[in-house]
């Protein structure tokens, strides 16, 4: 009988060993640790004086949410405003390896991610964005996000900190210099500018971590061939004329489709004559925290296109010198 306690003994203290060891491996070292995660690159509580008047707002972070993964594992989060600046103390840790990702200003439809869910749930479809939580009121602010990779030590040792920074998910897309030069036995007093929209904006998009992963179906401001009712918004479209332009602008999510079926448009609308024909110019590859200004010169003022979804080929481009707070792309300079 002893023999036998003492065996069953044994197994048992292996047993348990062998499950400490599991529970060690997926979930780092049992020891403790603390962690300060303080944001920076893009976004801040303060107004900026350079760009376009909306960056302030376009800078502001509302709240954060911090998530905290361990051999891909979610193994905290936490959410915290900015009201006491944007560094947030995370404790009861464990050390060792981690990613940490951050998504700032993250809309209400964004799904709560628990302990244990993977990292790869950041990108999967119940994880996707609208387009319509970025629409130019700004109100609860541009969403952005960041991560980086940490070890993190024992509390004895210290308190762990890291910086990370995040960027905005959008690109900025902004109408620039309009220039109306009519070609040779072109009547301009026929013509009149009413106004700008965006064509085949990507309506979803996941946080994107590191990268931005977009898909159908599309939203313009505009009815086309392809995107009707109801995937028309009013948020791409603004009602402007030959002398009112200026600082029109309207935010999209990443599109690396710049061929004529899935390319991401900027097209002008104007009557000539009376008749309505519009003017759709395709853009480059949109990058997530870009901004890409069009200047458009206006020639052929008769020979719009009757579909808002139809491009020209975009002549030459010429560099921008402004400086923004947005990685800026050249400006684009095309004509009609």
């Amino acid at each position: 009988m002893k023999r036998f306690f003492l065996l069953t003994s044994i197994v048992a203290l292996l047993c348990s060993a062998c499950s400490n060891n599991d529970d060690e491996n997926s979930t780092g070292s049992k020891t403790k640790a603390s962690l300060i995660v303080t944001l920076s690159g893009t976004g801040g509580t303060s107004a900026r004086n350079v760009g376009a008047p909306t960056q302030a707002e376009e800078n502001t972070i509302h709240s954060f949410t911090v998530y905290i993964f361990a051999n891909n594992r979610l193994e905290k989060t936490e959410t915290s405003t900015t009201l006491s600046g944007l560094s947030l103390l995370i404790e009861d840790l464990t050390t060792g390896a981690k990613k940490v990702v951050v998504v700032a200003n993250t809309p209400a439809s964004f799904p709560d991610l628990v302990e244990g869910d993977p990292y790869s749930k950041l990108a999967e479809v119940t994880s996707y964005i609208n387009l319509d939580d970025q629409t130019s009121s700004l109100n609860n602010g541009l969403v952005m996000s960041g991560e980086s990779d940490a070890t993190l030590q024992s509390i004895t040792v210290g308190t762990n900190s890291i910086t990370i920074p995040i960027s905005r998910i959008v690109a900025k897309i902004k109408l620039g210099e309009i220039t109306i030069d009519p070609a040779a036995g072109v009547n301009p007093a026929l013509f009149t500018l009413t106004g700008v929209a965006i064509i085949k904006a990507k309506s979803l998009s996941s946080v994107g971590i590191p990268s931005v992963i977009t898909t159908t179906p599309f939203y313009s401001g505009i009815e086309g061939m392809t995107v009707q009712s109801p995937n028309i918004r009013s948020y791409l479209y603004e009602t402007i004329s030959s002398t009112d332009f200026d600082e029109r602008f309207f935010y999209v999510f990443a599109n690396a489709n710049s061929d004529e079926d899935n390319g991401t448009l900027l097209t002008l609308e104007g009557t000539y004559d009376g008749e309505v024909m519009y003017f759709p110019f395709r853009l480059p590859a949109i990058t997530r925290n870009t901004q890409h200004t069009l200047d458009i010169t206006l020639r052929r003022l008769g020979t719009g296109s009757p579909d808002p979804e139809v491009p020209s080929d975009p002549a030459t481009l010429t560099v921008t010198i402004t400086p923004q707070d947005w990685v800026v792309v050249p400006t684009q300079s095309v004509e009609w």
